[in-house]
C-alpha cells in the first residue's frame, strides 16, 4: 500500500536522508549523520538543488569536530551553489567569513576580497534617507544578536550601563530572540528595548529608522550569520559602527567605521577595510568579568612543577603551524606538559585534536585534553602559561586568563583579527609577550619556563595589572567611545550632501 493512501504524500528520497541526517545530529551522533552525508555526496543521490544543504551540514559538523581542513571546502559550497532563499544564502557566505579566520595561510587580501564578496551577493539595496539634525541627546543604537549570556556580551555591557544620559540616549536592537534572565536585566539598562527577531532584514532596519538613531553600532558583525548585516545594510541610521563582535571588515558598504585601537590597527591597515577605522586612544575592548570571577579574586598560585602550558581556546582555531610551535616548545622543555581545554562538549573534536597532535610531533603522553563545560574556570588552575593561537587568538579567554593571573603568549599578526591579542597585552602592559614571529614565540614561552621567580611574580602581579588597566576602566572607555561619537557625528553634520 502506497504512503498516499494513508492520507500522506510520499518523500523524495533526498527529503528523507536530510531529515534523518538532522534527527541524527539533533541526538547527538554528529559521525553518524557524517557518514550519511558523506556516502550520498559520493553517491550522487543528492539532487543538484539541494545540494548546498548537504554540503552546509557537511561543512559544519567538520567544524565541529575542529576539522577546518575538510570544513572550509564544503561551507563555501554552501553559499557558491544557487537556492532560491537569499538571505539564507547570505548567512551562509558570513559563515564562511567567520570561519575563514580560523584558517591559516590566508593573506590581508584574500581576505579582503572574500569579505568584499558579501556586498556584490546582497545587490544594491533601497537604503533609506536621513535629514541632518540637532538634538539635545546623540541617539545610539546598539543591534546584537547576543544579548544573553554571550562573551561579546562581557564587551560591550558597559556601554548600555555607563553611558552619558545627559548626551546620549541608548536603544537596544536584539536580533537574536534568544531571550533569558539576562536578556530582561540588560534591556532595563537602556532608554528602549526592541525585539526584531521575527522581523525580516527590512523590517528589522525600517522600524531602526523609525526611531530616528543617530548612530547605529553592529555588535555581531558576519558572526551568528551576519543577522545584523542584513539589516544595516538598509542603511537604517545615518552613521553605522561595526566592532567588538566580528574582528574585521564587514565589506559592507553601508557601514562607515570600524572600532579599533592603534594597537589592534596600526597606520597602513586601512587599506584592509571598506570602512574608516575609528580608533580609540588605547583600547577597543572593555571586559567586564562575570560573577563567577568572584571566588578567585584573592588567588595565589605556585607554579607546577614542571611546569604546564594551556590553550583554552576553540580547538578549531589550533592550526597545524599552531601545534607544529607547540610540538617545539615542548621539545625544548622536555618535562613541561600541555593543557588543551576545548569550548564544546563534543568528544569527537578530543579524537581529532589528539590525531593532530600526533602527526605535529607532539608526545600524547604529555598532552592533556578537557572538553568544555560550563564551570571551566578551575582548570585555569592547572595551567601556568596560556598558549595563544594564531592567527584566530583568543579575546575572552585572554582577558579570563589574565584575571587567573596567568601569562599570555601571542604573536602579532598584520591584521586586526590577528593582532586583538597584541592588543590586550599591550594595555594591559605585558607587551614583552607580544612576538612578532614564530621564533620569538617559542622564546618567549620557553624563557618563563626558564626563570620560575618570574613566572611567580607574574602570578601574582597579573591580576592587579589586568583589573588597574585600561581593559577594565568602564568610565574611561565609555567616555572615550562617546567622544569618538561625537566626532564621527559632528564630521557627519559637516559632509556636504
Amino acid at each position: 500500500m502506497r504512503s498516499g493512501q494513508h492520507g500522506k504524500q510520499s518523500r523524495h528520497p533526498d527529503e528523507c536522508l536530510l531529515s534523518a541526517v538532522k534527527k541524527a545530529i539533533a541526538a547527538g551522533q554528529t559521525e553518524k549523520a557524517l557518514c550519511r552525508l558523506q556516502a550520498a555526496e559520493e553517491s550522487g543521490s543528492c539532487p543538484e538543488e539541494r545540494r548546498w544543504e548537504l554540503h552546509e551540514l557537511m561543512g559544519q559538523l567538520f567544524f565541529w569536530n575542529a576539522d577546518l581542513k575538510n570544513a572550509l571546502p564544503h561551507l563555501r559550497m554552501a553559499w557558491e551553489l544557487p537556492r532560491t532563499d537569499q538571505a539564507a544564502r547570505l548567512a551562509a557566505l558570513s559563515d564562511y567569513l567567520m570561519y575563514l579566520h580560523y584558517a591559516e595561510n590566508v593573506t590581508d587580501e584574500e581576505m579582503r576580497s572574500a569579505h568584499a564578496l558579501y556586498a556584490e551577493m546582497l545587490g544594491e539595496l533601497p537604503l533609506f534617507r536621513h535629514e541632518k539634525r540637532l538634538r539635545q541627546k546623540l541617539r545610539i543604537g546598539y543591534l546584537s544578536p547576543n544579548l544573553t549570556d554571550h562573551i561579546v556580551l562581557n564587551f560591550s555591557i558597559q556601554l548600555f550601563s555607563a553611558y552619558d544620559r545627559t548626551h546620549f540616549e541608548v536603544f537596544l536592537y536584539d536580533a537574536g530572540g534568544q531571550h533569558s534572565n539576562v536578556t530582561a536585566w540588560v534591556a532595563e539598562m537602556a532608554d528602549r528595548y526592541t525585539d526584531l527577531s521575527k522581523d525580516t532584514p527590512a523590517e528589522a532596519a525600517a522600524r531602526i529608522h523609525a526611531d530616528s538613531v543617530d548612530i547605529l553600532f553592529d555588535l555581531a558583525g558576519h558572526s551568528a550569520g551576519g543577522k545584523t548585516l542584513q539589516i544595516a545594510a538598509y542603511k537604517p541610521a545615518p552613521v553605522q559602527i561595526s566592532g567588538i563582535g566580528y574582528f574585521d571588515t564587514t565589506g559592507l558598504p553601508a557601514m562607515d567605521y570600524f572600532l579599533g585601537d592603534p594597537h589592534c590597527d596600526p597606520s597602513g591597515t586601512e587599506r584592509l577595510f571598506a570602512e574608516d577605522i575609528l580608533r580609540l586612544p588605547q583600547t577597543h575592548l572593555c571586559f567586564t568579568p562575570s560573577e563567577r570571577f568572584q571566588s578567585y579574586e584573592h588567588l595565589h598560585r605556585t607554579p607546577h612543577a614542571p611546569v604546564v602550558f594551556g590553550s583554552f581556546n576553540n580547538f578549531a582555531k589550533i592550526t597545524n603551524g599552531t601545534l607544529g610551535l607547540w610540538a617545539e616548545i615542548l621539545r625544548r622543555v622536555p618535562d613541561a606538559r600541555l593543557l588543551l581545554k576545548n569550548v564544546h562538549p563534543r568528544t569527537a573534536a578530543l579524537d581529532h585534536m589528539r590525531l593532530r597532535a600526533a602527526q605535529a610531533g607532539i608526545d600524547l603522553s604529555r598532552l592533556i585534553l578537557r572538553p568544555g563545560e560550563k564551570d571551566y574556570l578551575s582548570d585555569y588552575l592547572d595551567v601556568d602559561i596560556i598558549l595563544d593561537t594564531y592567527p584566530y587568538q583568543g579575546g575572552g579567554t585572554t582577558c579570563e586568563a589574565l584575571l587567573m593571573g596567568l601569562p599570555v603568549i601571542t604573536m602579532a599578526g598584520t591584521r586586526h583579527g590577528a593582532r586583538f591579542g597584541a592588543s590586550l597585552l599591550h594595555n594591559v602592559g605585558l607587551n614583552e609577550l607580544v612576538a612578532e614571529n614564530s621564533a620569538a614565540y617559542v622564546e618567549y614561552a620557553v624563557g618563563l619556563t626558564r626563570d620560575p621567580e618570574l613566572l611567580a611574580a607574574l602570578h601574582t602581579a597579573i591580576p592587579r595589572m589586568m583589573r588597574a588597566s585600561p581593559l577594565m576602566d568602564a568610565n574611561g572607555y565609555v567616555r572615550a567611545v562617546e567622544a569618538a561619537y561625537e566626532m564621527i557625528w559632528e564630521r557627519y553634520l559637516n559632509e556636504e550632501a
